[in-house]
């Protein structure tokens, strides 16, 4: 691409004796300025050009932005609250605060501003950084409810040029404000840094909020070190490496496995031009480690379906000849064994003709080791993923208990989260609950005493997670405690791992599955994905006019059945999907349906659509809904239907 640099060399040992003595983050960021000056660090697409960030620049970026934070009033144990798409300026804002001596906290891009004030006003927030005239916006709106809020600090100027609220003060600005305090103060931020202890606050992450109103984790600098540590042992990187940074800034997991490891190899950190050219920046950059959640290696999964779906014939018909021998290697890897030269020989033509093209459509060329985590993957997609050669592994992390436990190199079973990472002890109760204690763990909950010690109890962090461990030592994952179902015939089911499946399908987007002891059988309610229905039906003829009367056709409830048929094999008898509906709408995180990473929101849901859920358990057969619609051109109404319960 044009924008690397070399990065100079180190003796080992010295780099491991300087790493040793670091306690926090500022610390890491003046250890890799001391160390790679004018190697890359990050960089960023704009106008079509990767602009590069050296070591200096970032580290001057941080120091001046510290400054002049402290000169507009900030101190120690102050919160930032930051807004925005991933760009350098969110993390030289983050490491700024926490150079002072202060606590970063992220917003999702996306919240709506009731969602930015309970986090501003909960975290007691006394700064905001922001990206845009869009997050500018949110807190203008809100500002008289955030008597704390001091200044408003955006770094994106378009649209804002006319604004002229005195809470309002530029990125650039508060540069400037820096070098001159710095000027009249100087080496405040040397000794700001070098005073900085491990066990410092560094974030608070305010975790999804799947049963209830998000909680604040605290996060000290110390524990998010070793959980990048722990997870750069599974994963060694190097200052060779390039990074992408796509997952939301505002969520752990980017400090996890994208910004701290950055911060403790020197692996430079690309940042894409938007989110909507996030496909087509990752394959001009070719990380060399891509991490995705479950829906985006689905996403990438369904983007492989629905472009086999509209290739040409002979791409069609490579595709169907060559996966199968994907897919063996793949299992013969799975049982730790070695394909024969004939397996070898063909999947070698494979590869040149269906894999290597396809892996770098997918930007993964150059990928030595790919992750999952957040939540449980579809067995056939982590499968997939595997056939067209990226060795995809599992990841488990939590906010509370840090890095737990990832496969290792040849060590990866599918069906389970690996075993416990460096320095991480588990332990599981009768109740099957694990139970964590590590160096990585947080500190507790902002201002929630009571839930911090249900959490942390004897040094150990209580994760909720139902599991157990197989005799290799890998953690099965089965589902959350409060969500591992028990039907009335005592019959255990995992809803996560049947929604998992059934998300693989190019036909179902969500689904979400119902069972408890009250009840006889599992039932679901699943969403179509209307892009692939509605071109499936076109291409059959089926005529339809909107999301809702698509979703209650025979055909499409016959097309689903397929696939709850092929779940449910392999599904033991008693914990098989009997009944289903197909929702008239999808789920929706603007309606609390889902958490902001698109997570089930379970007890809101089973409240929602009570009334649904009652019809798949009695004798009625079908629910009438009034539903809002948007037509194809364009206008919008309330259409009446009935939803149908189907058998399966």
């Amino acid at each position: 691409m044009g924008k690397m640099s070399a990065q100079p060399a180190l003796k080992e040992t010295e780099s491991k004796t300087a790493l040793d003595s670091v306690q926090t983050i500022p610390q890491l960021i003046r250890h890799n300025y001391e160390r790679w000056r004018q190697g890359t660090a990050m960089c960023m697409k704009q106008f079509g050009v990767w602009q590069r960030h050296s070591w200096a620049d970032y580290y001057q970026n941080v120091k001046h932005l510290s400054l002049g934070l402290i000169s507009l009033g900030l101190q120690p144990g102050d919160v930032t609250c930051i807004i925005g798409d991933n760009e350098p300026e969110w993390f030289w804002g983050e490491f700024a605060t926490q150079a002072a001596g202060g606590i970063a906290t992220g917003i999702y891009v996306d919240s709506i501003p009731s969602e930015v004030k309970y986090i501003a006003e909960k975290a007691q927030a006394k700064f905001a950084i922001v990206n845009d005239q869009e997050q500018t916006d949110k807190f203008l709106e809100i500002k008289s409810e955030l008597p704390r809020l001091k200044k408003v600090i955006y770094w994106d100027l378009k649209g804002l040029r006319n604004y002229d609220d005195p809470i309002l003060i530029s990125f650039t600005e508060v540069i400037k404000l820096g070098k001159e305090y710095e000027s009249a103060h100087p080496g405040l931020f040397e000794e700001n840094v070098a005073k900085g202890k491990g066990d410092d606050t560094a974030c608070i992450y305010f975790t999804s909020g799947t049963t209830g109103l998000p909680k604040g984790a605290l996060l000290t600098h110390r524990a998010l070190i070793n959980t990048a540590r722990g997870f750069v042992s599974r994963f060694p990187l190097s200052v060779k490496d390039d990074l992408i940074s796509n997952f939301p800034a505002a969520w752990v997991g980017d400090s996890f496995f994208a910004t701290v490891p950055h911060l403790l190899t020197g692996a430079r950190l690309n940042f894409p031009e938007e989110p909507e050219t996030i496909a087509e920046d990752t394959r001009e950059v070719g990380p060399n480690f891509a991490i995705y959640g479950p829906r985006q290696w689905e996403s990438l999964v369904r983007e492989i379906q629905v472009k086999m779906m509209d290739a040409h014939p002979l791409k069609r018909f490579a595709y169907r000849l060559f996966m199968p021998v994907g897919h063996k290697i793949a299992d013969i890897h799975f049982k730790g064994e070695e394909p024969s030269l004939f397996w070898r020989t063909l999947h070698g033509i494979a590869y040149l003709c269906l894999f290597r093209p396809l892996r770098d459509r997918l930007g993964l060329s150059k990928v030595r080791f790919a992750v999952t985590g957040s939540s449980v993957l579809s067995l056939d997609t982590f499968r997939l993923i595997h056939a067209i050669g990226v060795e995809l592994r599992q990841s488990y992390a939590s906010t509370e208990a840090g890095f737990i436990s990832s496969h290792s190199k040849g060590e990866v079973q599918f069906e389970s989260l690996g075993r416990p990472a460096l320095g991480t002890e588990v332990r599981i109760t009768n109740e099957g609950e694990l139970l964590v204690r590590s160096a990585a763990m947080f500190s507790g909950y902002f201002q929630e005493p009571a839930k911090t010690a249900a959490t942390l109890k004897e040094g150990w962090c209580h994760t909720g997670d139902a599991v157990h461990i197989n005799e290799d030592g890998h953690i099965i994952f089965m589902d959350r405690m409060e969500h591992m179902g028990e039907l009335r015939t005592g019959i255990k089911y995992a809803p996560q791992y049947i929604e998992g499946r059934l998300r693989f399908s190019p036909y179902i987007k969500d689904a979400m599955v119902i069972g408890g002891k009250d009840k006889e059988f599992v039932s679901a309610i699943l969403n179509i994905d209307f892009t692939m229905v509605g071109k499936w039906a076109e291409r059959r003829h089926i005529p339809y006019t909107t999301f809702v009367d698509l979703s209650q056709k025979t055909e499409v409830a016959d097309l689903v059945r397929q696939d709850l048929n092929r779940v449910n094999s392999y599904l033991p008898e008693g914990s098989r999907v009997r009944k289903f509906v197909l929702l008239h709408k999808e789920f929706d995180p603007d309606e609390a349906e889902l958490t902001r990473t698109r997570k089930l929101r379970r007890e809101f849901m089973e409240t929602r659509y009570k009334t649904l859920i009652d019809a798949l358990y009695g004798e009625s057969g079908e629910v009438a809904v009034e539903a809002p619609v948007t037509y194809r051109d364009g206008r919008k109404g309330v259409v009446s239907t009935v939803i149908k319960v189907r058998s399966v």
